[in-house]
């Protein structure tokens, strides 16, 4: 694994201010602490509107804290830089350029294109991709774009991947087969990944360990840690359990979210 790529959440909460409703603030993350391991593939599972994705952000620097700290190997983390990659639901690729020249892009912007250029083949012929390279974002699949999207994402080596939900948009069929190739993107360049999702299954099938959240304000109401090898099945025993055991777990969190306002 590698040295770099620890996360650390230290009790931060998040209130945001509306000026739109009758309520004036929202607190969308209370009193969340979590750490995350060099290496590590977590998934952070909850309810839309949980405050999964403001989490992500203030780990990419997009968003700060109203109240804690995030650090990354121990430095406070106070805005974004290329050693945390972000890959959202919406591919975002850029439509007049070619998928080598997107997939490039960020390392052309550092001034490492000579240095990363195997690389980029290398993880191109990964995701199976190689040929397309001279292509346009327009001429793939969904499923194709992402794989793009991702490997955009990693090539310039950051220490630490978040996904907000990537595979959300995807068919079924796409979306199983795009988190075999994420599992081969994350063994290959043992990045840091922090997965942002909705689907139990997803989380279960991904993760070293999964954290279920509550609705609004979000909060962290357990971890399990998903002591099966890859690659992993469905259908397994164990693997039936897990998915329960966090299907229970955020029926528990809904109660205590209702709970919360009464």
């Amino acid at each position: 694994m590698s040295e770099k790529g620890k996360i650390e959440i230290d009790n931060i909460t998040k209130i945001f201010r509306r000026e739109d409703e009758d309520i004036e603030t929202l607190t969308a993350l209370d009193e969340v602490s979590l750490n995350v391991e060099p290496g590590e593939f977590v998934s952070i599972v909850g309810a839309s509107g949980c405050g999964k994705s403001t989490l992500l952000r203030i780990i990419a620097g997009l968003e700060t804290p109203t109240i804690g700290e995030v650090r990354k190997d121990g430095d406070t983390i106070t805005g974004t830089d290329e050693t945390r990659g972000l890959v959202f639901q919406d591919h975002s690729l850029y439509p007049w350029i070619s998928v080598w020249n997107n997939v490039t892009f960020g390392l052309k912007s550092l001034g490492k294109y000579k240095e990363k250029k195997e690389y980029a083949e290398k993880l191109l012929e990964l995701v199976g991709l190689s040929q397309f390279k001279r292509s346009y974002p327009s001429q793939l699949s969904g499923g194709m774009s992402q794989r793009i999207a991702l490997i955009r994402a990693l090539v310039t080596e950051p220490d630490v991947l978040l996904l907000d939900e990537p595979l959300g948009a995807l068919d079924a069929f796409t979306r199983m087969n795009i988190q075999d190739v994420l599992i081969d993107l994350w063994k290959e360049t043992k990045s840091t990944m922090i997965l942002i999702t909705h689907d139990v299954d997803e989380a279960i099938y991904l993760s070293e360990r999964v954290v279920v959240m509550t609705p609004r304000p979000g909060r962290i109401v357990d971890e399990l840690k998903i002591e099966m090898s890859y690659p992993r099945e469905r259908s397994h025993s164990q693997f039936v359990e897990y998915r329960n055991k966090i299907l229970k777990k955020l029926d528990y969190a809904h109660e205590q979210s209702i709970g919360y306002y009464i």
